[in-house]
C-alpha cells in the first residue's frame, strides 16, 4: 500500500509529496509521523480495493502536537499492473534523475524527464494527482577541498543532487567524497560550460585560492541561478569586488551574489562552515530572505 500527501494546508507535519509504503513486514518513508501517521498506516495495512482519498485534520490536541492544518492522503494498493512505473521510478531515483509521478483511483503512473508541479483535483472516487520526484535541485560545488568534502557529507541528507567540480587531478578529498552524486575536473576558464541555468541550480564557490575564486565568479555572474554564494571572508570579499568592479564588472551584479556565504554562527571548522551554508540554502529555499 502506497500513503501519499497529496495536497496539504495550514500547519502539517508532513507536506505535499511526503509519502510512506506499507507491506506486511512493516512500513518505508514518513508522511511526518505523530497521530496521522499512526492512523494512516493501519489504515492502509488493512485497506482493500480500489484507492481512496483520506482526509485529517489536526488540532492542537492532536497527540499533545500544535498542528492545525488539513492534509489530503491518497491511500493507494500497489499490484503487478504497477510493476512497470515503479521500475522506472526506482530507475530514475537510482540515476539521481526526475520525473512527474501520477495517481488516480487506476493506479500508479510515471513519466521520466520533466517534472510538473504538486497537482491535485477532484475527491473520493474522481481524483487525479500529479507531481514531481527525484532530485530537481542540483547544487555545484565549485572547489573540492575539505569545506567541500563537509559540506557534501551535509547536503547529501537533503533532496539535492550534488555536483563537485574542481581544477585539481588526484586531490584527496575529492577522492574521499562518497557523498557527491557526481564530480569532475575542470577547467574554471570554462566553468560556466559546465553549471546548468535555471531556478533549480544552487552554486557555491569555495576554490583553494582567490585568484580562483574569482575566476569562477566572474565565469557564473548574471547567470540565471536559483543562488550564487561565494565563501571567504569579508576582507576578502570586499578585496576581490573591489578588483572586479575595478576591471568594470557592474556592482548590481555583484549584489546579486551570497557573500560571504552562510549563515553568521561564528563558524571555523569545515563540519560548522557546512552547516552554517546549508542552513542559508535551505532558508532561501524555503522562501525566507533572512541574512544573519
Amino acid at each position: 500500500m502506497l500513503v501519499f500527501v497529496v495536497d496539504h494546508s495550514g500547519s502539517v507535519p508532513g507536506v505535499t509529496g511526503a509519502r510512506v509504503v506499507v507491506s506486511e513486514s512493516g512500513f518505508a518513508g514518513t508522511i511526518g509521523g505523530g497521530a496521522a501517521e499512526k492512523q494512516l498506516v493501519e489504515r492502509a495495512a488493512g485497506h482493500q480495493g480500489d484507492a481512496e482519498i483520506f482526509r485529517f485534520r489536526h488540532t492542537p490536541s492532536d497527540g499533545g502536537t500544535l498542528c492545525s492544518g488539513v492534509q489530503d492522503f491518497a491511500i493507494v494498493s500497489l499490484s503487478q499492473d504497477d510493476l512497470e512505473p515503479i521500475r522506472s521510478i526506482v530507475d530514475t531515483l537510482g540515476n539521481h534523475r526526475t520525473g512527474t509521478l501520477r495517481l488516480s483511483p487506476g493506479g500508479v503512473g510515471f513519466e521520466p524527464g520533466e517534472t510538473s508541479p504538486h497537482a491535485f483535483t477532484g475527491e473520493k472516487e474522481s481524483w487525479m494527482y500529479s507531481g514531481p520526484i527525484g532530485l530537481e535541485d542540483t547544487l555545484y560545488i565549485i572547489g573540492g577541498g575539505h569545506v567541500s568534502l563537509a559540506f557534501s557529507r551535509v547536503m547529501a541528507t537533503l533532496p539535492f543532487r550534488i555536483i563537485v567540480l574542481d581544477n585539481r587531478e588526484d586531490l584527496p578529498t575529492m577522492a574521499a567524497n562518497r557523498y557527491a552524486h557526481e564530480q569532475h575536473v575542470v577547467d574554471f576558464d570554462h566553468i560556466g560550460d559546465h553549471v546548468a541555468d535555471g531556478d533549480h541550480s544552487w552554486v557555491v564557490i569555495m576554490t583553494f585560492g582567490h585568484v580562483h575564486d574569482q575566476k569562477v565568479l566572474e565565469g557564473l555572474l548574471g547567470r540565471d541561478l536559483a543562488y550564487l554564494g561565494l565563501m571567504g571572508s569579508e576582507a576578502k570579499v570586499r578585496q576581490m569586488y573591489a578588483s572586479m568592479e575595478a576591471d568594470g564588472v557592474d556592482a548590481k551584479d555583484l549584489e546579486a551574489v551570497q557573500a560571504p556565504v552562510g549563515v553568521s554562527i561564528g563558524s571555523h571548522t569545515p563540519e560548522e562552515i557546512a552547516i552554517s551554508i546549508a542552513a542559508e540554502i535551505i532558508a532561501l529555499r524555503n522562501g525566507i530572505e533572512h541574512r544573519a
